[in-house]
Order: structure tokens, then C-alpha cells, then sequence
């Protein structure tokens, strides 16, 4: 039979596809010419046998399959073709043979088919419908197709044309990633296993020798040794990287029409794989694009780290190959392995990068001239450390008559938010003082110390370190004070014994404390007490001198209350209002709720991003478990273990609500705005090593380098009477307390990021169009800032432009850059700076620069994705 091409026009001798052009062939089409010859086929004679398999055309099995004839035989079983009498269509029917039937290792590998077969539901793989017995006999019906294989149809044409061949090749991709997806591994894909059928779509078949991927380290060499993979051959692990190879040696043998490496033996073959690169495609098919025989030899990679990360990434480094919008067009929600295909492969050019990595170090470098200047921690003289202090603490305690050696203590340093509250209110004050922070009255920075008689555990607020109000204040023998940075006093409360025998003592001289104070007495006038002291006492004072105030009280011949009080003191004791926390409460409550419905929807449609999701958990898990463990005061009792699964508890509930929001949110970014999370799943899947990880750290640090200078940029435009930057002041207590302010501000940039996703999201749903969504999210920022009265609109400008940067690199950039963005700019801004490296916290100060510009290097080097910064001629 000559068949007529309705493509081409030219003569065909049979077969369902054009041998000059690969168009379909329909016999049934109007375009179609079929000229019948006489010599077409042999005539049967009764000496002619044909092998018509174990059941014979016309049997009818298990009530429902007629049997039309036998398709073919393979190490699995046979295959024939039949008709479904109940659905009416036609099925192919597998079927084991007898011997292996009995054989329950091939019996199991029949079941583990239908098993993973029926997980995968694509156009381009071959579904699998039911599995029965018949006469002691296993079989499975699937799809049947109507075609011709791969094999057949390269050796009567040799190759594919281009065009053609790169339609096949991405349907391919398709169908291999839809079984990668479901953990389900090929393991012998080949040109015989691939079906075209009379439509021309390209079908993956024969999972008969597939596995999951975590059931297949007992079986590793199963396949057809031509197409395995050096690491299958050697009887190591399989993995999708090896499905990969296999797939890099079809698409070479589809574009050329010949076998990358011909082999007279399977060591010969392995040693061919190992040390010799295949023929170029581009000597053999001359129109070919560098792009497909790039990606191609990339599959062909001996070492499996280096081929592409997934059939989706071959797909999309195809020339024209964009799976994403594809996906999108059609109106679906793509996968997070697509999207995560999706994006550049190769990492940035040098000259790209080396410009960031000037940018974000430029940066860096800029910030550690400029932010000491801006600063109230440099204004303000911390000469003495925190052991310093301490020890002046213990040595006016003993002065004041309590020399016991304490249980416990604790320290560290704070700033006075009352007086700064008080500024606020007061603007040629706050003018007077902010041209000198470090003089005046009150002290703007303050060390407090406390000390017990018994080990100390904090636990108000699920608090795990010790503050200046937590614990209370309520064991006999208790003491805490405040001093200035130079160690004078301002504060003292002490709870004297409950218990205590009769006895006198000679009354307090009051002059002790003003001394220690480093006030002048005499200075002061006399006046009533009006602040009552938290203990018992037998003595009470007052003094005023203008509108400062002091007041003492004292217990059997020692001090058990001290204060030096000014206009700017709040009573601590006093109840705030709990209105606005009820309302908090509600909103968090609620939002927890909705979200908890919406990701168990989501996880039911199976739509969430898992992976991502436990990674997302994980990272925020352990780095707010590890903040708390390093703020936590260690007692070394059974306060140790209460505290810490308070820690790890806390962290835990917290990294849960996380979890809960991203599979809540994620489906519906990623079917919006999928581009802002390829470099997210990137990490999910690959971790910190994917190039286009690398970029986004590097993006993140230098955005973050360029805010942080727009901050205090805006510092230095202050005017008199607005505050400078007031940073952290965990770092000068301590390293340990140092990489806790590292870690939470890490979970902070995570919760800020998503939170800051689900209002732009909420938005763009809402108001339909993205750049409404951005200046309505804009208002929105600018009206949830703290915004002083001074100066305001200058300071509307700054937070305008500030929050268009913030979204913007979130929709340019995405998710993960954003994340690493926030961050580093909350080390750079609420990590306080100096310029005097000699001093006590002088290096403690320089370490989060320096792992910033780590961060920032090695996402350089990562994102160069293994290229040159000089080329290296061969």
C-alpha cells in the first residue's frame, strides 16, 4: 500500500507516519491517496503458521475483553489487543506468562506496575485502567495506542526533522516529569518504549519496569543496558538523574538518527559512558540550535549532579521551551517542580554578577562609615562592659549591707522608653537632647542587674531569659537595680526577709544612695514620698531639686527602695488597658482559623507545594528553637528542662502557624504570580547550591546593603527634635545574645515576608489589577507606620518609596530574595555599628557585616553556576 503524505505530498510505503517529514499519516483523511498494489502482502497458504499467543482472536476474557489478536511479546509478558464489550473501546491487555506467573518476584514487580502506573495520570504516559486473572493468569488493561514506535519509525526515516523533533522532545519531558513527580522512575526508557500514535502525540509506555524511588535500591540494573546509565550499569542507586541520562540518549538518537555511543559489549559501553564525549550533534544534523545539544550533553553527563535538576528543566532549556507558560495558558496551576524548572539554568553572566557583588559590598562598606553616625549607641559613651558593671552592682550591694553571696543573677542593658515616649511629646526637649545623647537626664541607655538568692527562671510572656521584670519580684532576698553606663545608680528594690528576729538597727543615711547616685544631696530639698515602694519599710524619704525627684526607702539600717524620678517616669505597677491586646487576639485567632481551613482544602485538591512547605517549617523551626535556646538563662536545674521546652515549644507552635499560612497561601501565588516563587522551590528541591539560589541570595544582601543606607539616609535628614536610630542592645550583652537577634530577626524576615505576600495577594484578587494592588498596599504600609508628627511629609515620601522598593522586589525578584533581603537589612539596622573596633564590643559588632558579606560572596560564586569569571581558552 503507497500511502500519499497530506503534508508533503510525497509517496509512502506504509506505516502511520511521513518517512520525507514525520506528519501523521491518516488513511481515513480526504488528503490521503492510497494506491493499492498487488504485491502488498504474501498470500497465507495452509502450510503458513502465524503465532496468535496464548489466546486465540475472538476469545472473550473475563466476561468483558474480546480478544483481537497479539500485539507482542517482552520480558514481562505478552501483550494483545482487545475490545471492552462493557465500555465499548479498544484496550490492550498485558499478561504474564505461566512460568513467571509462579515466580513471585515478577508477580510483585506485575502488582508494583499497575501500582505506580495508576499514580500517573498524563497525556504523554499510557494510563493504566484495571488489573484481573484470568485461567490462573495475571494481566493489566491500559490504553491502547494505535501507532508506531519510536524505534520502528527512526529506522525507516533515521531522524526527526528539527521542529519536529523538538515538539517530541518536550512531550517527553512532559510525560517523564509527570511520573517524577509522583516518585514513580521509568528505569527503561528507550525508543521502543515510546508510542506515536495516528495524532502524532508521543506516549511513554511500559512502566513495567518502574519503581518508586525508595523501592528500587534492591533492583538497580533492570533495563535495557544500551540505554542505562553509568551509575545503573554499576548497580548503584538509581534516581530521577537516571531517568535523565536515559533521556538524553533518546533525544540524541531522535535528533541525529544514530546512537550516542555504539558498543560491541557492555564493558565497552560503560567505558565508552565514562571517558568519551559523544559525536557532536551539530557535525551531524547542521541546523541544529547549540541550546538542544548543550542541554542534551548535559543529560549525557557521567557525573548525575551535573545533568539538569529534572525533565521539566530539559524541557524548558529547549529553544522555545517555556513549560510555565504553558501551563498558565491553559489555564492550570503549574507544579512546583515546574515551576521550579522554570527560570535561568546556567546562573548569571560574570559581568552581571561581579556588578551586584560591587553593589552589595560597596554597600556594606558605605553602611559601616555611615551608620555609627546616626546611631544613639555611638552617641551614647558605653565604656564599661557588662562584666564591668556587674561587679559595681555587687560592690554597692555590699556597701548597702547585703554581702550574701547570690543563688543567681543576671543582667544587661536597656534603653528608658518612657523618657523617649516623653520626647516625643516635648520637641524642644528632644531637640536639646539628641544634639547629645550621652548627657542630661535621664540616662537613655541603662544597665540593670538582679540577683537571687535561689536560681532564677523567667516565664511571663513565654519569656526564656531574664529581664528587669521577669521574674518578678516576689522571693525574700530578691534585688534589682539600674545604673548609667558609667555605673552610677538610678534604681534600686530590694525584698527583705519575711521572716526576720526582733532587733533595731541605727536608721539609713540617706547620703549613701545619693552618693552612689553620683548626686549632690545638698542639692535637694525635702518633700513628701509619693511613689510607694514595692516593700515593707521603716524609713521613707523624699527630695525634689526642679522637676527632678528622688525617693528612697530603707528596712532595719538597709536601702530596699531607690528612685530617681523626672516628669518623663510612668509607675510600671499601673495596669495597662487590654482592649487593643483582646482585639490582636482576635485578629490572630481568626487569621489562624481561616488560613488552617483554606491549606486543609488545598492539601485535600492536592495542590500545595509540600516540599516547600516542610522546608519553609524546618528552617523556621530550628532557627527560632536556636534563638530561644541562646536567649534562654541556663540554670542547670529543673528550671533547664521547663524552659526548654518552653523554647522548643514555643518555636514549635510558631513554625506550625507558618506552615499552616504557606500552604495556605502558596496554590494561589503560585497560579498567579508563579515567577515569584521559582527560586523558592529551586531551594526547596535543591537547597543553597542551585545558581539561581546563589542570585537571590546575592539580590537580597545588596537590596538589602541599598535600604539600609536609605535608612539611615533618612537618619541623617532628621530633624532636631526627631530620635536617632535606637539599634539592639542584645549584642553588647554577648555573642550568644548577638546570634539570637541573627536567628529571630531570619524568622521575622519569614513571617514579615508572608504576611507582606498575603496583604499584596488579598489585594491583587480583590482590586483585580496589579499596580492598584501595589499603591493601595502602599497606602496600607505607610498608615500601619509609626509616623512622628515632625518632618511628616518627608516622612510619608520615604515610607511611599521605601514600600514600592519592598514590593517591587518581591514581584521582580520573588519570595526567597525578599526573605533574604528583610533580613540582612534587619541585622544591618537593628544590629548596632561602631568605628572603634579597640573597643570592648568592637569586634562582637563587626561579625554581622562580615557574615553578611560572607552570604553575599558565596552567592556570587554560587550564582556563576559553575562558569568562568575569566575564560579559559582549550
Amino acid at each position: 500500500m503507497i500511502v500519499k503524505c497530506p503534508s508533503c505530498a510525497r509517496d509512502n510505503s506504509g506505516g502511520n507516519f511521513c518517512s520525507w517529514c514525520a506528519a501523521p499519516l491518516d488513511g481515513s483523511s480526504v488528503e490521503t491517496e492510497l494506491i493499492a498494489v498487488a504485491s502488498e502482502a504474501p498470500r497465507l497458504t495452509s502450510s503458513t503458521t502465524v503465532d496468535e499467543g496464548r489466546f486465540l482472536p475472538g476469545t472473550v476474557l473475563a466476561g468483558r475483553y474480546r480478544v483481537a489478536g497479539l500485539l507482542g511479546r517482552g520480558g514481562m509478558g505478552e501483550v494483545y489487543r482487545a475490545t471492552d464489550l462493557t465500555l465499548g473501546q479498544a484496550v490492550a491487555l498485558k499478561f504474564l506468562p505461566e512460568q513467571l506467573g509462579r515466580d513471585e518476584r515478577a508477580l510483585a514487580r506485575f502488582y508494583n506496575e499497575v501500582r505506580i502506573a495508576r499514580q500517573v495520570t498524563h497525556p504523554n504516559v499510557c494510563r493504566v485502567y484495571d488489573i484481573g486473572q484470568v485461567e490462573g493468569v495475571q494481566y493489566i488493561s491500559m490504553e491502547f495506542v494505535d501507532g508506531e514506535d519510536l524505534a520502528s519509525l527512526l529506522r525507516r526515516i533515521g531522524r526527526l526533522p528539527v521542529d519536529k523533533a523538538l515538539e517530541t522532545a518536550r512531550k517527553l519531558c512532559a510525560g517523564l516529569a509527570a511520573a517524577h513527580e509522583r516518585g514513580v522512575l521509568h528505569r527503561d526508557l528507550k525508543p521502543a518504549n515510546i508510542m506515536i500514535d495516528s495524532r502524532g502525540q508521543v506516549i511513554i509506555m511500559d512502566f513495567g519496569l518502574a519503581g518508586l524511588s525508595e523501592q528500587v535500591q534492591g533492583d538497580v540494573r533492570s533495563g535495557t543496558p544500551a540505554y542505562m546509565s553509568p551509575e545503573q550499569l554499576a548497580g548503584r542507586e538509581v534516581t530521577i538523574k537516571s531517568d535523565l541520562y536515559a533521556l538524553g540518549l533518546v533525544l540524541y538518537e531522535l535528533f541525529t538518527g544514530k546512537r550516542a555511543f555504539e558498543a560491541a559489549s557492555l564493558m565497552e559501553l560503560m567505558e565508552l559512558q565514562q571517558r568519551v564525549a559523544p559525536a557532536s550533534l551539530s557535525s551531524t544534523v547542521k541546523d541544529i540550535e547549540p541550546t538542544v545539544e548543550r542541554v542534551i550533553l548535559r543529560c549525557l553527563s557521567p557525573d548525575p549532579a551535573l545533568r539538569p535538576p529534572s525533565a521539566l528543566a530539559v524541557s524548558a532549556a529547549l529553544p522555545g521551551g517555556d513549560p510555565l507558560a504553558e501551563a498558565l495558558a491553559a489555564g492550570e496551576t503549574p507544579s512546583p517542580e515546574l515551576v521550579a524548572a522554570a527560570g535561568e539554568m546556567e546562573g548569571l553572566p560574570a559581568k552581571v554578577a561581579i556588578g551586584w557583588l560591587g553593589a552589595a559590598l560597596a554597600g556594606l562598606v558605605a553602611l559601616a562609615v555611615i551608620a555609627p553616625t546616626q546611631e544613639v549607641t555611638s552617641k551614647v559613651g558605653l565604656e564599661a562592659p557588662p562584666e564591668g558593671l556587674a561587679r559595681e552592682a555587687r560592690t554597692m550591694l555590699r556597701d548597702f549591707g547585703y554581702a550574701m553571696r547570690p543563688g543567681d543573677t543576671g543582667s544587661g542593658f536597656s534603653y528608658d522608653e518612657d523618657y523617649r515616649g516623653y520626647l516625643k511629646q516635648h520637641p524642644e526637649e528632644a531637640a536639646a537632647r539628641w544634639k547629645s545623647p550621652g548627657t542630661g537626664e535621664p540616662p537613655v541607655i541603662r544597665f540593670w542587674y538582679r540577683e537571687s538568692p535561689q536560681k532564677m527562671a523567667a516565664g511571663r510572656d513565654f519569656n526564656v531569659s531574664i529581664r528587669y521584670d521577669d521574674p518578678p519580684l516576689e522571693m525574700s532576698g530578691m534585688v534589682r537595680l539600674r545604673l548609667d553606663p558609667a555605673g552610677k545608680l538610678r534604681q534600686l528594690e530590694v525584698i527583705p526577709p519575711q521572716v526576720e528576729p526582733p532587733g533595731g538597727a541605727p536608721p539609713f543615711d540617706w547620703n549613701r544612695l545619693f552618693q552612689a547616685a553620683g548626686l549632690e544631696m545638698t542639692q535637694f530639698q525635702p518633700a513628701s514620698p509619693e511613689w510607694m515602694p514595692l516593700a515593707g519599710w521603716d524609713q521613707r524619704a523624699a527630695w525634689t531639686r526642679g522637676t527632678l525627684r528622688v525617693e528612697a526607702a530603707a528596712w532595719r539600717g538597709r536601702p530596699v527602695s531607690f528612685r530617681v524620678i523626672g516628669p518623663w517616669s510612668k509607675p510600671e505597677r499601673t495596669q495597662q488597658p487590654a482592649g487593643q491586646q483582646v482585639v490582636s487576639i482576635i485578629v490572630v485567632y481568626t487569621a489562624l482559623i481561616t488560613a488552617g481551613v483554606i491549606a486543609w482544602l488545598n492539601t485535600r485538591a492536592r495542590k500545595v507545594d509540600m516540599a516547600g512547605a516542610r522546608r519553609l517549617g524546618i528552617l523556621f523551626f530550628v532557627s527560632l528553637a536556636a534563638a530561644r535556646l541562646l536567649y534562654m538563662h541556663h540554670t542547670f536545674n529543673s528550671f533547664e528542662l521547663e524552659l526548654f521546652w518552653m523554647a522548643v515549644s514555643n518555636a514549635a507552635i510558631n513554625a506550625a502557624a507558618a506552615w499552616v499560612f504557606y500552604l495556605a497561601l502558596e496554590p494561589w501565588v503560585r497560579r498567579r504570580w508563579p515567577q515569584t516563587m521559582v527560586s523558592w522551590s529551586r531551594f526547596a528541591i535543591k537547597g543553597v547550591h542551585d545558581p539561581l539560589v546563589g542570585r537571590d541570595l546575592l539580590y537580597g544582601v545588596a537590596v538589602a546593603a541599598i535600604a539600609s543606607l536609605l535608612i539611615f539616609g533618612r537618619a541623617a535628614m532628621r530633624q532636631p527634635q526627631e530620635e536617632p536610630v535606637f539599634p539592639s542592645l542584645n549584642a553588647f550583652t554577648g555573642l550568644r545574645y548577638l546570634g539570637g537577634d541573627l536567628l529571630s530577626g531570619l524568622t521575622n524576615a519569614i513571617l514579615g515576608t508572608l504576611l507582606l505576600f498575603f496583604i499584596l495577594f488579598v489585594l491583587r484578587v480583590v482590586l483585580r489589577k496589579q499596580w492598584i494592588a501595589v499603591l493601595v498596599f502602599t497606602a496600607v504600609f505607610i498608615a500601619t507606620s509609626k509616623l512622628d508628627s515632625a518632618n511628616l511629609p518627608v516622612q510619608i515620601l520615604y515610607l511611599a518609596f521605601f514600600g514600592a522598593v519592598w514590593v517591587t522586589v518581591l514581584l521582580r525578584f520573588g519570595l526567597l530574595a525578599t526573605i533574604i533581603a528583610d533580613a540582612a537589612r534587619s541585622f544591618l539596622t537593628e544590629i548596632p555599628h561602631t568605628s572603634d573596633i579597640s573597643a570592648w564590643y568592637g569586634t562582637t559588632l563587626v561579625i554581622p557585616l562580615v557574615l553578611i558579606a560572607l552570604v553575599a560572596v558565596y552567592g556570587f560564586r554560587t550564582s556563576l553556576g559553575g562558569r568562568r569569571l575569566i575564560p579559559v581558552p582549550d
